[in-house]
């Protein structure tokens, strides 16, 4: 969740992204220009009007999908139980102004296009913008609110979607009318959710009556049991799967724990189960599981298994039980390997699967060639359970002298939907997606 600087974190982040795309486009034909984050009131218009961009909170009103999560938040007495988040919409108004005709025009339609074309705020813009030195910190706040900071908006659990909003002419009339201000060419736009959620402990311990059994003193725990929110590949939060090898960041709330916090991975439909270490991120704030590879476990191969797990955070305290969070879906994706990489319409490729398939996967395990699904021959795992599963299958007919992926997707039985493998590497820092181009077959 997010401080109270969210806010205000918000319309820096679009101030950044509607400066840099402008920059990004040659607009030297109209001279000089800037983006702005003032009220209109307080922008010069007339002779001596620029050309600038202004980026203006006009309305902030109740998200109704978050707006009751976590009620009640108070008992019979008066106690506090939870922290309900702050679930809010943002309402901007994006207005051009122009030192000569056309100018506001051309800056209101490259503004418009831009946002278009950028349907949110990625996490890393945010971090980009928000990291330090930061626009928005808590500086600018009265000693009451601390040190906060900004940055927690971009590990917030919701994504910030930008929607545009066709307004009347009454509509816009009225807005004008009440900014006391000259209208210029503009468009609103619906900038959908920012959480705010306190972090305070939420319940006071109870007095002390006695301390344990013969009052030998109780072994207490304090603060709040970890509450998981999101499970994602570390290298990305673009990766829609987490594979063998794969550091997994683990998001939520109380993670900080001085006791040892392991992450246990269940995969019910095949009954297999693995408990991991962790270890504390400090950017992206979080845990840290690391999924281990065949080369660093050869057991991997068969103890883990493509599909759908959940994953639970436990917590172990010398001489006290230990207790669990709640669970959060995460999906693990295959990897595959296909030779050979240079085939025409009718030849026979070698595909291997790592982990290996289940029993439960096998008969509903199938090929894609590009678009099309492919069924493979008659899949049997080998002998050693340390050993991949190989499938083999036949390059359908399709148009040569083209680059064709190979994905494998592995549904289990009862199940309605599938894990494909992901044809997908990270590379770089901050990473950046590319193509894997040992799973693509080349057609001649």
């Amino acid at each position: 969740m997010s401080s109270a600087l969210a806010i205000a974190a918000v319309t820096a982040a679009l101030k950044d992204l509607l400066n840099d795309g402008l920059l990004n486009h040659d607009l030297s034909s109209i001279g000089t220009f800037s983006v702005t984050a003032s009220p209109p009131d307080r922008i010069t218009v007339g002779a001596n009007e620029p050309n600038q961009l202004n980026v203006f909170l006009y309305q902030v009103t109740a998200n109704l999908g978050w707006r009751n999560v976590d009620l009640p938040s108070r008992d019979s007495t008066g106690g506090r139980l939870t922290n309900p988040p702050l679930a809010l919409d943002l309402h901007y108004m994006l207005t051009a102004y122009g030192s000569q005709d056309l100018n506001a025009e051309i800056l209101l339609g490259y503004a418009m296009q831009l946002l278009h074309e950028t349907p949110m705020l990625t996490r890393d813009q945010l971090r980009t913008v928000l990291g330090p030195p930061s626009p928005v910190d808590g500086s600018i706040l009265p000693p009451l609110f601390g040190n906060l900071s900004a940055l927690d908006l971009a590990d917030q659990v919701e994504f910030i979607k930008i929607s545009p909003v066709y307004l009347s002419t009454e509509d816009l009339s009225k807005m004008w009318t009440a900014m006391q201000a000259r209208y210029r060419p503009t468009m609103a736009y619906l900038i959908s959710v920012v959480l705010i959620q306190a972090t305070d402990s939420v319940r006071a311990a109870p007095p002390v009556i006695k301390r344990g059994k013969d009052d030998s003193g109780p072994s207490a725990v304090t603060g709040a049991s970890p509450s998981l929110v999101g499970v994602r590949p570390l290298a990305s939060d673009l990766l829609p799967a987490i594979r063998l090898g794969d550091d997994v960041l683990l998001t939520g709330t109380g993670m900080a724990s001085s006791g040892t916090v392991t992450a246990v991975f269940e995969n019910s439909d095949e009954g297999l189960s693995a408990e991991i270490a962790t270890a504390v991120s400090a950017s992206p704030a979080g845990l840290i599981a690391h999924v281990p590879s065949i080369a660093e476990s050869a057991n991997a191969m068969n103890q883990w298994a493509a599909g759908i797990y959940t994953v639970t955070l436990r917590v172990a305290l010398p001489n006290i039980p230990s207790w669990t969070s709640n669970s959060v879906p995460t999906a693990l994706a295959p990897l595959i390997t296909v030779a050979p990489l240079t085939a025409s319409a009718g030849d026979t490729l070698t595909l291997t699967c790592t982990p290996r398939l289940t029993a439960d996967q096998l008969s509903s395990t199938s090929v894609l060639f590009g678009a099309q699904s492919v069924t493979p021959d008659p899949i049997v795992n080998p002998a050693d359970p340390l050993q991949p599963t190989t499938i083999t299958f036949t390059v359908p007919t399709v148009q040569t002298g083209q680059k064709y992926f190979v994905r494998l997707r592995v549904q289990t039985i009862g199940r309605v939907q599938g894990v494909e493998s992901l044809p997908i590497i990270v590379t770089g820092s901050p990473a950046q997606l590319g193509v894997d181009a040992k799973q693509q077959v080349e057609v001649v």
